[in-house]
């Protein structure tokens, strides 16, 4: 954390102290009232071009130490935390708070004084994630929203859902790069302000747009600015700054994770967003100036604090993933934070940038393929169980209903047609009742499938009373019918009979 040191107004650093010089730089911090404090010694903000801005050429000295630093009166407090205090008005006239999980480095990488304020929060468990989000607010909204800072999570009232998400780079002093497509300007005419894309990091401690120059050159004509060389500030008169209000001129920008196509997002800043007031020490006099810095080269593009008044970031380094979407004005809107999980809490099909936040800040992911496919098997095998209860459920109903009707009158099969006949002594008393002999409706009608009763006549035989004293089939003629035996090859025979066939199990037996 960056903090003003007790010199951030002295003589020391302005010729000519402002006279709300501590008000306007959000007041000053006196080492000596903290009993904390344990001073580090003195290094640059920038070291061997690592550290803060070190790609916009700030290069200051500050003076490091370990402090306890707490959020608010009620939130956490963290000890041996690592506080700079600046006193110079550039790079940074207010303080400024440190949301990279990165250690701080004083002279090279992995020369380190602790563990940054995010990755001690969530170490100590008072949060479930190394993530954040954050808006600036905009005061010529609604009646001022105020800027919005949550630690891992999100509030969905605050934004416009969308789809698209974005890769972190692999730079961790500029890693919340995007692909910029273009920028499109609309007011008393329109025009395209950048056409081919360039890769810029979003970054909210500088409070400017570094553009490259031919860019730049766009908005001058648009917007018909001019570059002040003494301050080095687009400084807007009056009367110039009203006709740009009454105008509704409007600034849109197309960002995505890749060059060219894909998914995209547009955050669109009204003339009003680039309406800032400039005040000493930038300027002798208060004036409105447009927040526009010429880039060197493509390392200081930059979309900073100003981008950020019309755009909610959401930032999750566990899955090195971050959302842009465009700011949401209801003032009727209810406030619903949404948690960011910590990646190792992901159920195993999540994967890369589908698994986020925040970003998801974007709303509801679409099904990736796996779960596509996922839904697809479970339909098939849905359709094979309720085939199978059916199937069920159907012989359930056959076996019931032939358990309601009486059995049919059957012969054991044992080892030949032989042991088919009637039994030489029916009054056995060990022996079953006579039964009927087994016959074939062939030997009559010739049709096995053909029901068969009494009063059938086929072929013109009669078969009315076709029966003698001792219960054997006769014929029309008064001849006993032979019985008919159909024996099928292996382990299984069909009997045949009122219409109907079964199946008799046979066990295989030789013959002599």
């Amino acid at each position: 954390m960056v903090v003003l040191s007790g010199y951030g107004c002295s003589t020391s650093v302005f010729t000519e102290v402002p006279s709300d010089c501590a008000v306007s730089r959000g007041t000053l911090f006196n080492a000596n009232q903290s009993s904390s404090w344990h001073e580090l010694g003195l290094y640059g903000i920038n070291e061997n071009g690592v550290g803060l801005e070190a790609n916009l050429g700030y290069s200051q000295r500050a003076e490091f130490a370990l402090d306890t630093l707490g959020i608010s009166l009620t939130g956490p407090r963290l000890d041996n935390q690592t506080i700079a205090g600046i006193a110079t008005p550039e790079p940074f006239y207010l303080g400024t708070f440190g949301l990279n999980p990165q250690p701080l480095n004083f002279s090279s990488l992995g020369n380190f004084s602790s563990p940054s304020f995010v990755t001690t929060l969530k170490n100590q468990g008072v949060i479930p994630s190394l993530s954040w989000s954050y808006t600036a607010g905009a005061k010529y909204r609604l009646k001022q929203v105020y800027g919005q800072l949550i630690f891992s999570g999100y509030d969905t009232s605050r934004f416009t859902m969308n789809s698209v998400s974005f890769t972190m780079a692999g730079d961790i002093t500029r890693d919340l790069v995007v692909y910029l497509q273009s920028i499109s300007y609309s007011g008393s005419n329109t025009a395209t302000l950048l056409s081919e894309p360039i890769a810029i990091f979003i970054d909210s401690t500088d409070p400017n747009l570094w553009l490259p120059e031919n860019v730049c050159d766009a908005f001058e004509k648009a917007f018909g600015l001019t570059l002040d060389s003494d301050t080095g500030l687009y400084l807007v008169n009056d009367t110039h700054n009203a006709e740009l209000l009454n105008s509704n001129a409007q600034v849109t920008f197309r960002l995505s994770d890749v060059a060219s196509g894909g998914d995209a997002v547009t955050i669109v800043l009204p003339y009003n967003a680039f309406s800032l007031t400039a005040q000493p020490p930038l300027v002798n006099n208060s004036s409105y100036y447009f927040p526009l810095k010429r880039a060197a080269n493509s390392t200081q593009y930059t979309l900073g604090r100003t981008f950020l008044q019309e755009a909610y970031l959401s930032a999750d380094y566990d899955r090195g993933v971050f959302n842009v979407s465009a700011c949401a004005w209801n003032e009727e809107a209810v406030q619903n934070i949404v948690t960011i999980i910590p990646k190792d809490s992901d159920p195993p099909t999540c994967s890369g940038s589908r698994c986020s936040s925040a970003g998801n800040s974007g709303g509801p992911s679409p099904l990736s393929h796996g779960a596509v496919a996922g839904i697809a098997i479970a339909a098939l095998v849905g359709v094979f169980i309720l085939a199978a209860v059916l199937f069920f459920i159907r012989r359930q109903r056959q076996k019931t209903k032939y358990k309601a009707t009486s059995p049919e009158p059957d012969v054991s099969v044992l080892s030949g047609p032989v042991h088919n006949a009637i039994l030489s002594n029916p009054a056995h008393t060990t022996q079953p009742p006579p039964q009927p002999r087994f016959w074939s409706p062939d030997a009559v009608c010739g049709d096995a499938g053909e029901s068969y009763n009494d009063e059938n006549r086929c072929d013109g035989v009669n078969t009315e009373n076709s029966t003698d004293e001792q219960g054997l089939e006769l014929d029309g003629n008064g001849t006993e019918i032979k019985p008919v035996y159909h024996e099928l090859p292996g382990s299984e025979i069909w009997r045949k009979g009122s219409g109907r066939g079964s199946m008799v199990q046979q066990v295989p037996t030789s013959y002599a």
